[in-house]
C-alpha cells in the first residue's frame, strides 16, 4: 500500500460516517465485533444496524473507491453455545496502515492468526470486555503489567472497588504443556508480590473447551498450581474457573465473576472410561459429555486427539494439509512410538485403528464414511484386477477423503496407491506419499503417518468397519 492510496483510503474513511471510529475498536487486539465496536464508539443513539453497515463497508468497500477491504469477516466456534456463530471483523493491512497513518499512538501490526484457536482466543477476550463495559467497568484488553521483579500479561484486567481481576483465556492444556501453567502462576506471584500493595488479586481460568474435557484440564492446572504454591511458597492471589459459557450468558459481568469457583474447591471426579478391545469398539458411544477410550489410549492422547481433529474439521483450505498431517500424526503414534510393542514385536496396532474408527464416525466425517464403505465393499463383492483396484482406491483417497478436507491433485502432495508385484519385497498393499516443500522430504516422520493413515483404509477396512458383512 503506498502512501498515496493510504491517504486516499483515509479520505474516502472520513467521509464514511463513524467508519474510522469502528476501525480504532479494533487496536487493542486486531479484531471487533459489532457490540464492542457500538460500545467503543460510545454513542447510544446509535443503532447496531448502523453499524452492522459501516463494519460491512468495510468489509466490501465500494467498487468506485477502488481499495482492498479495511477488514475480514469471520464467524468463530465457542463450545457449549448453539445456533449461528456471531460475525467477527479481522483488521487487514490496509486496515493496520490506516490506522498507523491517522492515530499517532503505538505503531500497531496487522494480526496474524495462527489457527482457529487463536481467533477464538481473541474473540472471547473481545466479548468478556464487551460484557464489563455494559457495566461501565474500566476493563482493559491485554494489558502488560511490569515492575522490577516480572513483566505479566493479562487477557483482561480490571478493578472492581479494591479487588485487582486478571482474566486469562484458556482452551487446551496437554499434559506435557503444563509448566506453562506453572510459569502463569509463579510469573503472576512474582509481579505481585514486587509490587507490594497489599490489595486483593484474583485470577480467573476463563475456559472454552468441551465438557467432556473439563475435569482433565482442571487438574492440569490444579496440579501446576500445587507445584507453584511448593516451589513459590503462600501465593498472593487466589486462582478461579468459569466456561464461557458461564460468564457470557450471564447478563451481569460482577455476579458472574462471584458465581465462579475456586479452582482448588472444584470437585473433579468423574466416570471411569468404559473399555472397549476388539470388535467390541464398534459400540463407540459418540456421547460429547464424557470420555470413552479402551486401556490402550492414554487420556493425553485421547485429548490430543480430540483437539487435532477438531483443528483439521475447521480448518480452512489452506490449512488443511498442516492439519491432516498433524492428526496422522498422533494417529500413528499411538502405536509406533519408540520401542513400541507395534514395532518390536510385531504387536497388532489396536490404538492406531481405535482412533482412525473415531475419526471416521465423527458426525462430520459421515458423508466419506459412507462413501468409502459403499466402494470398499463393491470391490470386496467384485475383486477387481490390480490395474483397476489402484486406480480406484487412489481416486477414492483423492475423490473423497482429501476432497472432503479441501485438498486436490497439482500441488506438493502426491498420494498414490500402490499394488505388489512379483518384484516387490512387501507383498502388502500400501499408500505412498510425497510432500515436496522445504520444511519435509520424501521420508520424514510426518511422511510416514500419512502413509500410514491412507494405508489403513484399505488394509484394515474390515476393522474400520468399511466394508459389509458379505458372509451368509
Amino acid at each position: 500500500m503506498t502512501e498515496k492510496q493510504t491517504e486516499k483510503t483515509i479520505l474516502a474513511l472520513q467521509k464514511k460516517k463513524h467508519a474510522l471510529e469502528l476501525l480504532r475498536s479494533t487496536e487493542r487486539n486486531g479484531m471487533t465485533t459489532l457490540g464492542y465496536a457500538w460500545l467503543q464508539i460510545g454513542k447510544p443513539q446509535l443503532s447496531l444496524q448502523a453499524v452492522r453497515k459501516t463494519a460491512d463497508w468495510l468489509v466490501s468497500p465500494p467498487q468506485n473507491l477502488v481499495m482492498p477491504a479495511l477488514l475480514e469477516r469471520h464467524q468463530p466456534k465457542l463450545f457449549g453455545f448453539n445456533g449461528r456463530p456471531e460475525n467477527i471483523y479481522l483488521r487487514t493491512e490496509l486496515g493496520t496502515a490506516v490506522l498507523n497513518e491517522f492515530f499517532h499512538g503505538e505503531t500497531l501490526s496487522t494480526p496474524q492468526i495462527r489457527d482457529p484457536w487463536d481467533l477464538t482466543h481473541r474473540y472471547i477476550i473481545l466479548k468478556v470486555a464487551e460484557l464489563a463495559k455494559k457495566e461501565d467497568l474500566g476493563i482493559q484488553v491485554e494489558q502488560i503489567l511490569k515492575n522490577s521483579a516480572q513483566q505479566v500479561r493479562a487477557d483482561l484486567y480490571v478493578e472492581i472497588n479494591t479487588v485487582k481481576i486478571v482474566l486469562e483465556v484458556e482452551q487446551k492444556l496437554l499434559r506435557r504443556n503444563i509448566k506453562r501453567a506453572y510459569d502463569k502462576f509463579t510469573n503472576w506471584a512474582a509481579y505481585i508480590r514486587e509490587a507490594g500493595s497489599g490489595e486483593y488479586w484474583r485470577i480467573y481460568l476463563v475456559l472454552n473447551v468441551r465438557k467432556r474435557e473439563q475435569p482433565t484440564l482442571m487438574r492440569y492446572w490444579r496440579e501446576a498450581l500445587t507445584e507453584a504454591k511448593n516451589d513459590f511458597g503462600e501465593l498472593p492471589y487466589d486462582v478461579y474457573v468459569i466456561t464461557v459459557n458461564e460468564l457470557l450468558e450471564n447478563p451481569s459481568f460482577t455476579d458472574a465473576l462471584l458465581d465462579a469457583e475456586l479452582l482448588e474447591d472444584l470437585d473433579l471426579e468423574e466416570e471411569q472410561p468404559a473399555i472397549f478391545l476388539g470388535e467390541e469398539a464398534e459400540a463407540w458411544e459418540a456421547d460429547d459429555e464424557k470420555p470413552i477410550y479402551p486401556d490402550y489410549i492414554t487420556e493425553d492422547i485421547y485429548l490430543t486427539f480430540q483437539d487435532t481433529l477438531d483443528e483439521l474439521l475447521e480448518a480452512p483450505a489452506e490449512h488443511s494439509l498442516r492439519a491432516l498431517t498433524d492428526l496422522a500424526g498422533v494417529i500413528h503414534a499411538a502405536s509406533y512410538y519408540e520401542n513400541s510393542p507395534s514395532l518390536k514385536a510385531a504387536v497388532f496396532p489396536w490404538a492406531s485403528i481405535w482412533l482412525m474408527c473415531r475419526y471416521l464416525e465423527d458426525p462430520r466425517m459421515a458423508t466419506v464414511k459412507r462413501e468409502l464403505s459403499g466402494t470398499l465393499t463393491r470391490i470386496q463383492k467384485r475383486s477387481p484386477g490390480m490395474v483397476m483396484l489402484r486406480e480406484t482406491v487412489t481416486s477414492l483417497l483423492w475423490d473423497v477423503l482429501l476432497f472432503h478436507h479441501g485438498l486436490g491433485r497439482g500441488g506438493i502432495l502426491q498420494v498414490v496407491f500402490q499394488v505388489p508385484d512379483f518384484q516387490d519385497r512387501s507383498s502388502d498393499f500400501r499408500v505412498e506419499v510425497r510432500v515436496d516443500n522445504d520444511l519435509r522430504a520424501a521420508q520424514t516422520e510426518d511422511v510416514k503417518a500419512l502413509s500410514w493413515f491412507f494405508t489403513s483404509i484399505y488394509l484394515y477396512r474390515q476393522h474400520l468397519g468399511l466394508i459389509e458383512n458379505t458372509k451368509k
